[in-house]
């Protein structure tokens, strides 16, 4: 989730939380900063780019170490505002706004260490895109109330709420893209496959759904409140191009690509894939395929990509590869050259 999202969240927990010692301009300016604490890991990317990836939504999302992130956040905040009881005053509130920015962070796609440093599994809800403007919006509206109605804890309450709908709203969308990708999966015969959906940006109801079918990928962007195609002309604008490829169920374009490429590629490609130097990209990528092999006179560069962030467009943002001779590795920008990521 983004950090404005963040920031909402936690105001809206410090308007919540009954800390009657703390004044409201003090719980609020706590909660705020309790609530984009875990992203404190980003220190880790100027050391190692590969250990910030590895880290991100770890150990500082971590439901198992919420409690001693919350004591030394406390601490501080009992030194900054000397409140009377020390970091008691502040535990409660810390507490719950870490708390939030984990659960905010869980019901994205990108995944949460829920359990760090005892495993580096990562979980997801997977019902909210990780920038969702109408998230946003409905915290936003609901702060805007609780300075409007000071004194009442009826904003926070309904704003609340809202979210909780909200996010059930998503939760229910997402069983549908879950149904349509089973539907395919069984007009085409397979029996062995696992079916997966990501919510998309801007429009709730696009959905792209992916079903992973031996070493192959199909996959789909799909509008499920849509009844009739979806076009634009040709010079109409990114936007309009990006949700006209977002097509009813019924009339759904279908892609196919193989996790390791085709013909000569293929043995190539699961060389690289099986690297020591690849464990990275192994454990993040949930939906792994090969996105290019470029030839160059030292060496072949081999890039894969997770298709779970591939959508209409906008280029893959998690693009890695190993290029020769020495095999190092590097994430391809976004103007396609290879950066170092070690």
């Amino acid at each position: 989730m983004d950090n404005l999202t963040h920031t909402l969240s936690g105001l809206i927990t410090a308007r919540l939380y009954p800390a009657q010692k703390l004044s409201m301009r003090t719980r609020y300016i706590a909660g705020a900063l309790a609530a984009n604490a875990p992203d404190l890991d980003i220190l880790l990317a100027p050391v190692s780019s590969q250990l910030y990836l590895l880290h991100h939504r770890g150990e500082t999302h971590s439901l198992l170490l919420l409690p001693l992130w919350a004591f030394l956040l406390s601490w501080i905040f009992s030194r900054v505002f000397r409140s009377t009881d020390g970091w008691r005053d502040f535990y409660g509130l810390t507490a719950v706004a870490l708390l939030v920015h984990i659960v905010g962070d869980w019901i994205t796609g990108y995944g949460t260490q829920l359990l760090a440093p005892l495993t580096n599994h990562t979980y997801s809800l997977g019902t909210t895109f990780i920038i969702d403007p109408l998230l946003t919006l409905i915290l936003l509206a609901g702060f805007v109330a609780c300075l409007w109605k000071r004194t009442s804890l009826r904003p926070a309450q309904l704003t609340s709420l809202a979210v909780g709908v909200w996010i059930a709203t998503q939760f229910y969308w997402k069983q549908e893209a879950f149904e349509a990708g089973h539907a395919y999966a069984a007009s085409q015969g397979w029996k062995i496959f696992t079916v997966n959906a990501e919510p998309r940006p801007l429009a709730p109801f696009n959905w792209t759904v992916l079903i992973h079918e031996g070493d192959r990928y199909h996959y789909a962007h799909l509008k499920l409140n849509g009844k009739t195609p979806q076009t634009a002309r040709a010079d109409a604008n990114w936007l309009s191009r990006a949700l006209a490829a977002f097509q009813p169920v019924a009339m759904a374009d279908w892609h196919s690509v193989s996790k390791f490429g085709q013909g000569i590629d293929d043995e190539l490609a699961r060389d690289i894939w099986a690297r020591p130097e690849f464990d990275f990209f192994r454990w993040f990528a949930s939906a792994p395929a090969l996105y290019r092999i470029d030839h160059h006179p030292g060496g072949p560069c081999v890039w894969f990509q997770d298709l779970r962030f591939v959508a209409p467009g906008r280029d893959g943002p998690f693009r890695f590869g190993l290029c020769g001779p020495e095999w190092k590795s590097y994430r391809l920008g976004r103007d396609g050259t290879p950066v170092a990521f070690d």
